[in-house]
């Protein structure tokens, strides 16, 4: 009897072990790459991190700001000329052959530099958005800045080596979140391949991508990833392999970083490794944020256009583990006290977490929520705080679990009593009519 009730206790746990969430833990160890990082697009979360803040050498990674800066600045449909500084790259890296005098389209050289990672297209495309590529280094540094990329300065637009030419894995997934923002660049970070049409000096060319996981399993059954949504990898003798790999589940968009991967197989690997992670460890949780009405002052130049009241966002959707939840997090609305009505900026919510997670690298970050601004004369001031309901950690499950197991065994025990004494009196009357027998 001891025995069967061991055995109907170890079943109940093991039933109730499979329907508690477990934890994996941070693959740290698993990676080869010597700095990496994952990140929320949507917000700009640090999902999980190693040495992401260590400067290494980006290589051909760069041409992601370099293509989106151009973007901003070109039409893509518009003829560009080679100039004899575009002209004159390295011959010895990766190139389309383009030459001095040589005509193509704004297009061509966004698919090339992006898709081929060629060298002489990036130099075309800061030639054709700044004039010179020592302005236009000039335009991306300023930009770093702007973005909060304290780790990085670029020295060129190609990432072919040079002094002061660094990066760190945060950096190049902060730089990635700027260029998935700017209309187009999706359409070449996406791309599979692009033939450009013959020119005044050459034929037609066509190239495809280097990078094998955006082509999906079906096309490449080794490196191939079917979550992935585009891609730019890099690699000098002294950057050694670099990627950065955009994925998407339908309900988490990630960008992943890996930089200073041993071989070309390694950088494949780890980003796998890490999206996977991030993709069954990580959940998208909508936190209701309640703040009050902001007044902002408004100028058109130096006149002032009206007081303001600035609504932000409703709620903001952030990335957590199993062992966090919304309690664990504040959130604090930091609203200007003036802007310029022709550029309304700086409205930001800062999310940081009170408990550390050993499954997640997050701390803080900041969020530019969506908001309305309203010509009003309401005034108010307040923080933003944090509703705590709709929470995904259930904390009363491990109250409920160890009641339900020992209420499943008290009345398995009264089942086997009641068993018990009933047989016992069946048995008690079967003596007494055996006995009542001989007595006749």
């Amino acid at each position: 009897m001891i025995k069967k009730f061991i055995s109907l206790f170890l079943s109940l746990i093991t039933v109730i072990s499979l329907a508690v969430p477990a934890f994996a833990a941070m693959p740290s160890s698993e990676i080869i790459s010597e700095t990496w990082c994952v990140m929320d697009s949507k917000t700009g979360q640090i999902l999980i991190g190693g040495n992401e803040n260590a400067k290494r050498e980006p290589a051909s990674i760069t041409k992601i700001l370099t293509c989106a800066m151009a973007l901003e600045r070109l039409d893509p449909k518009a003829e560009y000329t080679f100039s004899k500084e575009a002209a004159s790259y390295d011959k010895a890296s990766t190139h389309l052959a383009f030459s001095e005098g040589e005509t193509c389209t704004v297009e061509d050289l966004l698919y090339g530099a992006m898709v081929e990672s060629a060298n002489d297209c990036a130099m075309a495309l800061a030639d054709a958005s700044a004039g010179s590529q020592l302005a236009f280094v000039r335009l991306m540094n300023e930009k770093l800045a702007e973005l909060g990329c304290t780790g990085s300065h670029f020295s060129n637009a190609t990432g072919m080596p040079e002094m002061n030419h660094y990066s760190t894995a945060r950096d190049m997934a902060i730089i990635t979140k700027y260029a998935l923002s700017v209309p187009g660049f999706m359409t070449y970070f996406s791309a599979w391949e692009w033939t450009i049409p013959a020119t005044n000096k050459n034929g037609e060319r066509t190239f495809g991508t280097h990078h094998a996981m955006i082509v999906g399993s079906q096309y490449n059954p080794t490196n191939g990833y079917d979550y992935a949504t585009g891609g730019k990898l890099g690699w000098t003798e002294e950057a050694m392999h670099t990627a950065v790999t955009t994925a998407s589940n339908g309900e988490m968009d990630l960008i992943c970083v890996v930089m200073k991967s041993k071989n070309k197989n390694a950088k494949y690997k780890d980003s796998r490794l890490l999206l996977d992670y991030c993709f069954n460890n990580f959940k998208s949780v909508e936190i209701p944020v309640t703040v009050k009405k902001s007044k902002l002052n408004v100028y058109d130049g130096n006149s002032l256009y009206g007081e303001m009241t600035v609504y932000p966002m409703a709620s903001v959707n952030v990335l957590l583990t199993e062992d966090m939840s919304t309690s664990d997090i504040s959130a604090k609305a930091n609203i200007p006290e003036s802007c310029q009505l022709s550029e309304v900026s700086g409205v930001a919510l800062d999310i940081s977490f009170n408990k550390t997670s050993e499954n997640m690298a997050t701390s803080s970050f900041s969020v530019s929520p969506e908001y309305h601004i309203v010509k009003e004369s309401s005034v108010i001031s307040s923080d933003a705080e944090i509703k705590n309901e709709n929470s995904t950690f259930r904390w009363w499950i491990f109250i409920v679990i160890p009641l339900g197991i020992f209420a499943a065994l008290a009345i398995i025990i009264l089942i086997i009593r009641a068993y018990n004494i009933r047989k016992y009196n069946r048995l008690r009357k079967h003596r007494h009519y055996r006995r009542l027998g001989h007595d006749r």
